[in-house]
């Protein structure tokens, strides 16, 4: 029902909202973060300090991982070191129990105690350097 001594609405006529003000409003003035502010916006100064703190995170980045693998290549040594010296050690063990019982040693007594040195050797061996250099997980 159209109004009476108004124009009728024309249905056909987009509804346009009203064209903005030259004049700035206090809440265009205001600056809303729009997501991540690239490093090239900033003024030359800050601009710098970035590139310095990314640099300095780098070196440091890299200077831990430096001392990441001296120390892995540390403990690496050591641990196939003590594992030499457990072999050694077992050889000369069963050397002495061989000669002590004129070499009359049962077949079980051999494969056990090669079997156990064996097994230490591998499960030690790998145990450790799979903590010390654990496999690259993947993206994704």
């Amino acid at each position: 029902m159209p109004d009476e001594g108004g124009e009728p609405p024309d249905a056909s006529a987009p509804s346009v909202p009203p064209a903005p003000s030259l004049e700035a409003s206090a809440s265009s003035q205001v600056v809303r973060p729009t997501g991540r502010v690239s490093v090239y916006e900033f003024d030359p100064d800050h601009q710098r300090r970035f590139a310095e703190a990314t640099v300095r995170k780098l070196e440091i980045e890299a200077e831990q991982a430096d001392n990441d693998r001296e120390m892995r290549k540390s403990i690496a040594e050591r641990v196939f070191e003590a594992i030499k010296w457990q072999v050694i050690i077992a050889d000369v063990v069963f050397v002495i129990y061989g000669t002590v019982n004129l070499w009359n040693i049962p077949g079980g007594t051999i494969g056990a105690w090669l079997g156990a040195v064996v097994v230490q050797v591998i499960a030690v061996g790998l145990v450790i350097a799979r903590s010390l250099f654990p496999p690259e997980k993947k993206p994704g």
